[in-house]
Protein backbone atom coordinates (compact mmCIF):
# COMPACT_ATOMS: atom_id res chain seq x y z
CA UNK A 1 0.00 0.00 0.00
CA UNK A 2 2.83 2.39 0.84
CA UNK A 3 4.54 1.64 -2.44
CA UNK A 4 1.36 2.36 -4.38
CA UNK A 5 0.81 5.71 -2.65
CA UNK A 6 4.46 6.63 -3.26
CA UNK A 7 4.03 6.02 -6.98
CA UNK A 8 0.86 8.12 -7.05
CA UNK A 9 2.65 10.90 -5.15
CA UNK A 10 5.58 10.87 -7.57
CA UNK A 11 3.25 11.00 -10.57
CA UNK A 12 1.32 13.92 -9.10
CA UNK A 13 4.53 15.78 -8.29
CA UNK A 14 5.75 15.28 -11.86
CA UNK A 15 2.47 16.57 -13.24
CA UNK A 16 2.59 19.67 -11.03
CA UNK A 17 6.20 20.43 -11.91
CA UNK A 18 5.58 20.04 -15.64
CA UNK A 19 2.64 22.44 -15.43
CA UNK A 20 4.89 25.07 -13.84
CA UNK A 21 7.73 24.77 -16.32
CA UNK A 22 8.39 26.87 -19.39
CA UNK A 23 6.74 25.54 -22.54
CA UNK A 24 8.71 23.29 -24.86
CA UNK A 25 8.86 25.96 -27.55
CA UNK A 26 9.73 28.81 -25.17
CA UNK A 27 12.57 26.83 -23.61
CA UNK A 28 14.48 27.22 -26.88
CA UNK A 29 15.48 30.78 -26.02
CA UNK A 30 17.40 32.32 -23.14
CA UNK A 31 16.08 35.82 -23.92
CA UNK A 32 13.20 36.52 -21.48
CA UNK A 33 11.35 38.66 -24.04
CA UNK A 34 11.48 35.89 -26.64
CA UNK A 35 10.48 33.31 -24.01
CA UNK A 36 7.37 35.40 -23.30
CA UNK A 37 6.61 35.78 -27.04
CA UNK A 38 6.92 32.03 -27.58
CA UNK A 39 4.78 31.24 -24.51
CA UNK A 40 2.05 33.55 -25.80
CA UNK A 41 2.33 32.07 -29.28
CA UNK A 42 2.08 28.49 -28.03
CA UNK A 43 -0.83 29.29 -25.69
CA UNK A 44 -2.81 30.44 -28.73
CA UNK A 45 -2.35 27.24 -30.77
CA UNK A 46 -5.70 26.27 -32.28
CA UNK A 47 -7.13 29.81 -32.29
CA UNK A 48 -9.32 30.40 -35.34
CA UNK A 49 -8.28 32.52 -38.32
CA UNK A 50 -10.26 35.56 -39.40
CA UNK A 51 -9.39 38.37 -41.76
CA UNK A 52 -8.14 41.46 -39.88
CA UNK A 53 -8.29 39.55 -36.58
CA UNK A 54 -6.15 40.95 -33.78
CA UNK A 55 -7.52 39.30 -30.61
CA UNK A 56 -7.58 35.79 -29.14
CA UNK A 57 -11.11 35.42 -30.54
CA UNK A 58 -9.49 35.06 -33.99
CA UNK A 59 -6.33 36.24 -35.75
CA UNK A 60 -4.95 36.92 -39.17
CA UNK A 61 -1.22 36.25 -39.53
CA UNK A 62 0.11 39.73 -38.76
CA UNK A 63 -2.47 40.34 -36.03
CA UNK A 64 -1.31 37.14 -34.32
CA UNK A 65 2.37 38.12 -34.52
CA UNK A 66 1.64 41.67 -33.30
CA UNK A 67 -0.42 40.32 -30.41
CA UNK A 68 2.24 37.84 -29.24
CA UNK A 69 5.03 40.41 -29.36
CA UNK A 70 2.81 43.09 -27.81
CA UNK A 71 2.13 40.85 -24.81
CA UNK A 72 5.90 40.68 -24.34
CA UNK A 73 6.22 44.48 -24.52
CA UNK A 74 7.45 44.72 -28.12
CA UNK A 75 5.36 46.97 -30.37
CA UNK A 76 5.18 45.87 -34.01
CA UNK A 77 3.42 47.41 -36.99
CA UNK A 78 0.05 45.86 -37.81
CA UNK A 79 0.59 44.65 -41.40
CA UNK A 80 3.05 41.95 -42.52
CA UNK A 81 4.59 44.28 -45.13
CA UNK A 82 5.32 46.83 -42.41
CA UNK A 83 6.62 44.14 -40.04
CA UNK A 84 9.08 43.10 -42.75
CA UNK A 85 10.59 46.59 -42.60
CA UNK A 86 11.12 46.33 -38.82
CA UNK A 87 14.14 44.91 -37.04
CA UNK A 88 17.28 43.46 -38.58
CA UNK A 89 17.49 41.09 -41.55
CA UNK A 90 18.46 37.50 -40.69
CA UNK A 91 19.71 34.84 -43.09
CA UNK A 92 17.70 31.63 -43.14
CA UNK A 93 20.71 29.68 -41.85
CA UNK A 94 20.92 32.04 -38.87
CA UNK A 95 17.30 31.84 -37.73
CA UNK A 96 16.70 31.83 -33.98
CA UNK A 97 13.45 31.24 -32.07
CA UNK A 98 11.45 34.47 -32.03
CA UNK A 99 12.58 35.66 -35.47
CA UNK A 100 9.83 36.66 -37.88
CA UNK A 101 9.62 34.72 -41.15
CA UNK A 102 7.95 36.24 -44.20
CA UNK A 103 6.31 34.87 -47.33
CA UNK A 104 4.68 35.92 -50.59
CA UNK A 105 1.54 33.82 -50.91
CA UNK A 106 0.17 35.68 -53.90
CA UNK A 107 1.53 38.50 -56.01
CA UNK A 108 4.73 40.39 -55.40
CA UNK A 109 4.11 41.83 -51.93
CA UNK A 110 4.80 40.29 -48.53
CA UNK A 111 1.52 38.70 -47.54
CA UNK A 112 2.22 36.28 -44.69
CA UNK A 113 4.26 36.25 -41.48
CA UNK A 114 4.97 33.77 -38.71
CA UNK A 115 7.25 33.33 -35.71
CA UNK A 116 10.20 30.95 -36.01
CA UNK A 117 10.18 28.43 -33.13
CA UNK A 118 13.30 26.40 -33.95
CA UNK A 119 13.87 23.02 -35.56
CA UNK A 120 12.93 24.43 -39.01
CA UNK A 121 9.39 25.23 -37.85
CA UNK A 122 7.28 28.35 -37.45
CA UNK A 123 4.00 29.17 -35.73
CA UNK A 124 1.46 31.26 -37.61
CA UNK A 125 -2.22 31.89 -38.25
CA UNK A 126 -3.15 29.89 -41.33
CA UNK A 127 -6.23 30.92 -43.29
CA UNK A 128 -7.47 27.32 -43.39
CA UNK A 129 -6.38 25.93 -40.00
CA UNK A 130 -5.95 28.87 -37.64
CA UNK A 131 -2.88 29.03 -35.40
CA UNK A 132 -0.63 26.06 -36.16
CA UNK A 133 3.03 25.04 -36.29
CA UNK A 134 4.37 24.31 -39.77
CA UNK A 135 7.71 23.24 -41.25
CA UNK A 136 9.63 25.80 -43.28
CA UNK A 137 10.61 22.82 -45.45
CA UNK A 138 7.03 22.20 -46.59
CA UNK A 139 7.04 22.73 -50.35
CA UNK A 140 4.34 25.41 -50.21
CA UNK A 141 6.21 27.56 -47.69
CA UNK A 142 9.70 26.85 -48.99
CA UNK A 143 8.71 28.17 -52.43
CA UNK A 144 7.17 31.33 -50.97
CA UNK A 145 9.79 32.20 -48.35
CA UNK A 146 11.06 35.78 -48.69
CA UNK A 147 13.20 36.41 -45.64
CA UNK A 148 13.38 36.90 -41.89
CA UNK A 149 13.76 39.72 -39.40
CA UNK A 150 14.90 39.83 -35.79
CA UNK A 151 12.79 42.37 -33.91
CA UNK A 152 13.74 41.54 -30.30
CA UNK A 153 16.96 40.46 -28.67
Amino acid sequence: MIRRSSIVLILLLGLILSACSTSRIASRSSNPVIVRVLEEAEDLLGTDYCSAGTTPDCFDCSGYVSFCFGRAGVALPRRSEEQYAAGVAVKKAGLQPGDLVFFRTGGSRISHVGIYVGEDRFIHSSTSKGVIITSLSDVYWRQRYVGARRVAG
